[in-house]
């Protein structure tokens, strides 16, 4: 997606395109390559020419509606400050 090596939530293009390859462009002209295809996916919504970069720990992580995550934030925040006035 960029030309360099990164982490991110595997979407379309991550699937089809697959790991770093020596054809790809040099950083930064691979973005610019998939700048049209991105532009025209997320005007419909759809994320699948993004870029979703997660850090090391992406593997903690799941797929769940937003509200539930808020929810689970907030449950644990809480729940974390009990702990710590006790």
């Amino acid at each position: 997606m960029t030309g360099r090596p990164a982490r991110g939530v595997i979407n379309r293009v991550m699937r089809d395109v697959g790991p770093v390859s020596p054809d790809a462009p040099a950083f930064p002209h691979a973005a610019t390559a998939l700048g049209p295809l991105k532009a025209a996916a997320e005007k419909g919504g759809k994320t699948d020419f993004s870029n979703l970069w997660a850090g090391q720990a992406v593997q903690l992580g799941g797929e769940l509606p937003a509200a539930e995550l808020t929810r689970k934030l907030a449950k644990d925040g809480l729940a974390r400050m009990v702990q710590l006035r006790g």
